[in-house]
């Protein structure tokens, strides 16, 4: 089977908003991986994420229909939240003051 992707808070928003920039990219890859049935990956935090950045009423509707039919992929592993989890990413957040990333892309 081959490596799962993991698919990050950007990447989901970038499917989701038809203005952002990086859509028909994003789209693009998307189509390719889904025709492919590639494993993807994903959690629970990088959705709540998705759902905290797009959230205004006058959209919220349209994330929470994206969210479900993520949430119904069978390609897509969505890792739970959990504390363990969150303990994890905070410790290797605070080991790499050197990156960028933030702390949810720590969690995994």
């Amino acid at each position: 089977m081959a490596d799962k992707i993991f698919i990050d808070t950007a990447a989901w928003i970038a499917l989701l908003n038809s203005r952002d920039a990086l859509h028909d990219k994003a789209r693009l890859i998307m189509d390719n991986l889904m025709k492919q049935k590639h494993p993807l990956i994903t959690t629970e935090f990088v959705l709540m994420e998705v759902a905290d950045a797009i959230s205004s009423p006058t959209v919220r509707s349209k994330t929470i229909d994206f969210i479900d039919n993520l949430l119904s992929l069978p390609i897509l592993l969505i890792i739970p939240a959990s504390q363990d989890l969150w303990k994890a990413g905070w410790q290797f957040y605070k080991q790499r003051p050197d990156k960028e990333w933030g702390l949810t892309e720590s969690v995994l």
